[in-house]
């Protein structure tokens, strides 16, 4: 299927939804649009000992504990909102959670507002940093100029020491090119400071001498670089001990910094088409039955899902209706595994919920199309279309299935409606459609239907030229 909008492709070549959005009974409702005070996206969460953090567009912070009322982290001061205008980064150390959006650092430390984070020892502030990581018990951030630099703050969790004297704080520059760093990672041991046109990694020094520097000694050094850039800072991945990018030239790539595999082939025109791909964000969908990357593209309205079990994509879209999907409303997410909840931040400032179970989004429809390519069987011949087979499985009744046929670029001619039922598998056969040369067909279902299909046969008689 060329076109598979609202599932997600499975190891059975079978096409069940994708998850739908419910609300989530522990976040008040006295917050949730049309009557919510909020009204801000939510672009970032993280759990915090018992607490859920959140960012909003606004750059509020707020903090919620699993039954109990929602904590506003910002006042009127601007010291107390997250600085910056990019989604936030997080970094939860022992003794206090630090956020990082673009701007002069945030810390919270489990009581009153956020404030500011500062440098306790010798010397001048923490960098403004687009991006906060956590590696050998240090906060790594990347100094916001052309510079390439890494800052990173003094040993065992002194994250306000940022004492470059005898604090133990120090820096190193991603000097592989002269590409400013746009985004900040780690995994388990190492840094990855991804550029516009490569992928540099850092480890741990046991503190070598600085190749630029002599006097400066270092903490962590150049590992490996790669030919990897990036220019949608939000669409990087973890996946395990990789990750997962849309590089610079529109492809999607798994990387573990030593090299790289394009997955994108099945999707690779769809991804030149897009007019905007920059404020792309991602997120590992690994909960339930599913262990999916979904790509989301806000300024285009649609997203995309890998199915990393099936290696298969397809499409995520809130509306197909008309020729311009509708804003896809999810503007972040969070997989809470202590909570066993996954959670999605919403455009109206609310926290709802993924639901397998769910076959809409908070009440709007979930419609699943599917669309094939333009079919000859290997032939430019006339073709005579004597029986089409589908096999399908439904676990509602009352439902409808629409199947539609274009034997050019025209209109299409709806072929049959299918009556849905509860049968556990169900063999639709369709008689006598039609001579043609190529044919395209579509099928349009709503998820409420509880329909899934599974294969799709054709007899069909070659009748010459």
């Amino acid at each position: 299927m060329p076109l598979s909008v609202n599932v997600i492709a499975d190891q059975g070549n079978a096409l069940p939804t994708r998850p739908g959005v419910s609300g989530w009974s522990e976040f008040p409702a006295v917050y949730i649009a049309p009557a919510g005070v909020y009204g801000s996206p939510v672009i970032g969460m993280c759990a915090w000992r018992s607490f859920l953090v959140w960012v909003t567009a606004d750059r509020k912070i707020r903090a919620m504990p699993i039954g109990g009322g929602i904590l506003e982290l910002s006042d009127a001061t601007d010291e107390s909102k997250l600085d910056g205008g990019l989604r936030p980064s997080f970094v939860p150390g022992r003794n206090m959670l630090v956020i990082a959006g673009g701007g002069a650092m945030q810390k919270w430390t489990g009581a009153g507002v956020s404030s500011r984070l500062t440098n306790t020892g010798e010397g001048g502030d923490p960098p403004n940093t687009n991006q906060v990581v956590s590696v050998a018990q240090r906060l790594i951030a990347a100094v916001n100029s052309a510079s390439g630099q890494l800052w990173w703050s003094g040993p065992l969790e002194e994250y306000e020491n940022w004492d470059m004297g005898t604090g133990g704080s120090s820096y190193i520059q991603a000097a592989a090119k002269p590409d400013p760093i746009i985004a900040l990672t780690d995994n388990t041991n190492e840094v990855f400071a991804w550029g516009r046109d490569t992928l540099q990694v850092f480890a741990p020094a046991n503190l070598a001498a600085d190749a630029n520097d002599p006097n400066n000694l270092l903490d962590f050094a150049p590992a490996r670089t790669a030919n990897i850039g990036i220019t949608a800072r939000d669409s990087i991945c973890p996946v395990d001990d990789t990750f997962i990018a849309l590089d610079r030239i529109r492809r999607v790539v798994i990387t573990d910094g030593r090299g790289y595999t394009d997955i994108s082939s099945q999707v690779a025109k769809l991804l030149r088409d897009f007019e905007v791909v920059d404020d792309c964000w991602s997120f590992r969908m690994r909960y339930s039955k599913w262990d999916c990357i979904v790509f989301i593209f806000p300024t285009v309205g649609r997203g995309l899902i890998f199915n990393a079990k099936s290696s298969r994509w397809s499409e995520w879209q809130y509306s197909i209706e008309g020729s311009n999907p509708s804003p896809i409303p999810i503007t972040s997410a969070y997989h809470w595994t202590e909570q066993n909840v996954f959670l999605v931040g919403m455009s109206d400032g609310s926290i709802a919920t993924l639901d397998d179970e769910a076959t809409t989004d908070l009440g709007f429809p979930i419609i699943v199309e599917l669309v094939s390519g333009f079919q000859t069987h290997g032939t430019t011949q006339q073709k005579a279309c004597k029986t089409l087979m589908l096999a399908y499985r439904a676990e509602a009744t009352g439902g409808n299935a629409r199947l539609w046929r274009r034997d050019g670029l025209g209109a299409w001619t709806l072929t049959k409606q299918i009556e849905l039922n509860s049968t556990i598998s169900t063999n639709k056969q369709i008689r006598s459609i039609g001579v043609y040369r190529q044919r395209q067909w579509k099928m349009r279902y709503l998820a409420s239907d509880r329909f899934r299909l599974i294969s799709v046969f054709e007899e069909f008689e070659p009748l010459g030229a």
